[in-house]
């Protein structure tokens, strides 16, 4: 099984059992009260712990100028296709 398919395996795997002690995933959550300065209105992918079917944004891990970059250039499209997409329901 590839791509989206899997990917939703292993979510729901993932939501199911939960991440081991001290282990995260990349999960796509809403972005609210988040601490890696993503804007507040959107789905985006952090890193996630996950206990007894609960997700939470595992806070303050450490990131370099690179990744920043690139974290801010995907909230930056994100913001773009969700105003987009706003456009067009405003129609």
């Amino acid at each position: 099984v590839h791509g989206a398919a899997k990917a939703i395996c292993d979510h729901m795997r993932d939501i199911w059992f939960g991440t081991k002690e001290g282990e995260f995933i990349s999960m796509g959550v809403y972005a609210a009260g988040n601490s890696y300065g993503i804007p507040e209105d959107l789905i985006y992918s952090f890193p996630i712990q996950i206990k007894n079917k609960t997700w939470k944004v595992v806070d303050g891990l450490p990131i370099n100028d690179f990744s920043r970059a690139k974290m801010d250039a995907t909230a930056a499209e994100l913001v773009e296709e969700r105003d987009t997409a706003m456009g067009f329901l405003s129609q």
